[in-house]
């Protein structure tokens, strides 16, 4: 049990920091960080927008780093808040036409180390992966919410 724990952990830590750096690397020239990737990829798949909420849904954040997140996205001028509701965090969040071009730009970039980080696997494998990886993160949010419903 000892080595399955250590073996895992170990996997996943070095996977999670080695994708925060390569985003990292990966949108500097645009001079983004990190955390501003998921949400451009996000809006680029959904070109209709969504809402805060929906986007904290879909990026795994709280309302209030989302919230930091897209006013820095609003003050570089590729996002904007289409406001049609007087419920600010129902109004969709859209790309403007330069927020476009980087989310494309993004989503190339995005496919590329997928291609390159998923070399070697089969689409079978890739399957079997993915229904494990699945399983276990479903058991282990199952866990977290025995702890009050906190799952951080």
């Amino acid at each position: 049990m000892e080595e399955r724990y250590q073996t895992f952990t170990g996997l996943i830590l070095n996977i999670s920091r080695c994708i925060q750096k390569i985003k990292n690397c990966e949108v500097e020239e645009l001079g983004l960080k990190g955390k501003q990737v998921q949400c451009l990829f996000f809006l680029h798949k959904l070109e209709d927008g969504v809402s805060l909420t929906e986007l904290c849904d879909l990026c795994d954040e709280d309302k209030g780093a989302m919230s930091r997140t897209v006013k820095e996205l609003i003050e570089k001028g590729l996002v904007y808040v289409d406001e049609k509701s007087t419920q600010k965090y129902r109004n969709p969040i859209k790309l403007t036409a330069q927020g476009q071009k980087d989310a494309a730009i993004i989503y190339h970039k995005i496919n590329n180390m997928i291609s390159m980080g998923g070399n070697g696997i089969s689409d079978t494998d890739r399957e079997i992966f993915y229904k494990a990886l699945t399983k276990i993160s479903d058991n282990l949010t199952a866990i977290c919410e025995n702890y009050g419903g906190k799952n951080d």
